[in-house]
């Protein structure tokens, strides 16, 4: 319980501090959100980023006199991090993110010296010394390898996506120092010294650190150009399993020493652990920013041969065109059925926007059934049987686009069903982006190339 307390009165501590880095992160979320549009590319399944922030921590000691030692537990310092994200699920729901992290960690407690008394004089040692208290603070440096395993909420293509997760830490303590400041006090005056300071060894420091964390977050996905970048705001609790006193004597810790005139260490048995909240915000690009687009080859420049000079031909035989488009508009067909043409073979493309979805969506949106409604009449007077293809662009993954062109279709023939045109005549078939018309370089050839096809079958 009286932990529980401590945590909610650190918590309150920390947001206290880091308002301005809120207030900050939040001026950074505003910027990003300007640059959004009204829906967000198809997310990556792997990113690369970087982190930073606070990270506060204290000291939980198993046995420590409180009437000696008040502690004073709170000790802050900063995280920083690099990582890879992983995704996976229909919904990119769960996520992996290996990373290596900076992190600054201690804790700090006063020695009043109660009860520590001089052999020959029998007085106070510190009130013999004119010492009112002694203030020791552990100030250690690590690298953490942590893997937090993720699960986020929402839909992929969501603008906002909160998180969860758990982690385990393994921490290597790269260096620090224990520091003893001397406090003073001669009558109604009092003042400080810095006392003493020593680096850390395997002594007094455990080089390896194992802890388990939880956490929360909230991820912004925007939109940069053709690929969706995100910006994550994250707290973390962090509770350490590791004792970090680097050795113990007869199961009691080797106490720090200090040069005289300190009291020969702090008089401390049994464990210290640690814990502590990390406030983080996140930055994560996607793989695809840094692959190369494939160079346009150079052109073939050949020296024309010369030209002979014309010998006259016989005049050739007329010869009848054949229709060779490989898509038709549906006026085209209508005109070719009314002269009596065969029109079995060809596609009828919907293109220019003659049938609309929402982004990402198979609902047929309203203004397109007018056109539905003309194709169907067409379709009622002709025995052939018609093939609804569904193609789109190559915007997002491709098994994302295959699904996508697959249930357009068959919106799309279930709509011609209800419009009176015999199922038994009618099958349909998503291509995805395997089969376009003309290059997705530009707005105007992806918009060719996201289409409805009706081929009449022979």
């Amino acid at each position: 319980m009286r932990y529980f307390c401590d945590a909610i009165r650190l918590t309150k501590l920390i947001f206290m501090m880091n308002l301005k880095l809120l207030l900050a992160t939040g001026a950074l979320f505003a910027v990003a959100s300007q640059a959004q549009t009204n829906t967000t590319p198809e997310p990556d399944n792997w990113y690369v980023g970087l982190g930073g922030g606070l990270h506060s921590s204290f000291l939980r000691y198993s046995d420590l006199n409180e009437d000696i030692y008040p502690t004073k537990r709170l000790s802050n310092g900063g995280a920083f991090a690099i990582f890879a994200q992983g995704e996976c699920g229909d919904k990119h729901q769960y996520a992996i993110r290996p990373e290596l992290t900076y992190t600054h960690r201690g804790g700090k407690l006063k020695d009043i010296g109660s009860g520590l008394y001089d052999e020959v004089s029998g007085m106070s040692y510190y009130a013999l010394n004119g010492l009112k208290d002694i203030r020791y603070s552990l100030s250690a440096h690590y690298i953490d390898i942590r893997v937090p395993l993720i699960y986020q909420f929402g839909k992929k293509e969501s603008a906002l996506r909160p998180y969860v997760y758990v982690a385990p830490i393994l921490g290597f303590c790269v260096g620090g120092k224990i520091k003893a400041e001397m406090q003073y006090e001669e009558g109604k005056d009092s003042y400080s010294y810095a006392g003493y300071a020593m680096d850390l060894s395997k002594k007094n420091m455990s080089s390896v650190y194992f802890a388990g964390a939880v956490g929360a977050g909230l991820k912004w996905q925007v939109k940069v150009g053709e690929h969706t970048c995100y910006l994550g705001a994250e707290v973390m609790y962090e509770h350490g399993f590791t004792n970090t006193y680097g050795e113990e004597k007869d199961g009691k810790a080797v106490p720090v020493v200090f040069p005289a005139p300190l009291p020969q260490g702090t008089k401390v048995n049994g464990t210290r652990c640690m814990s502590g909240f990390e406030l983080r915000v996140n930055v994560g690009i996607p793989l695809s920013v840094f692959k190369k687009k494939a160079p346009a080859p150079a052109p073939i420049v050949e020296t024309p041969a010369p030209v002979p000079a014309p010998v006259p031909a016989p005049a050739p035989a007329p010869v009848v065109e054949k229709k060779e488009k490989p898509c038709y508009s549906l006026e085209e067909i209508t005109a070719m059925m009314a002269k009596g043409e065969s029109v079995e073979g060809p596609s009828i493309c919907a293109i220019n926007d003659a049938i609309n979805f929402d982004s990402g969506k198979s609902e047929i949106k309203a203004e397109s059934f007018e056109y539905l409604n003309r194709l169907a009449e067409t379709l009622v007077r002709t025995n052939a049987k018609i093939k609804v293809k569904g193609h789109t662009d190559n915007r997002g993954s491709a098994d994302f686009n295959m699904n996508l062109s697959n249930e357009r279709a068959k919106a799309v023939m279930n709509y011609l069903v209800k419009r009176g045109v015999s199922p038994s005549k009618l099958s349909y078939q998503g291509y995805g982006m395997t089969l376009p018309l003309t290059e997705n370089e530009t707005e105007e050839g992806r918009s060719l190339n996201r289409r409805v096809e009706f081929e009449i079958m022979k």
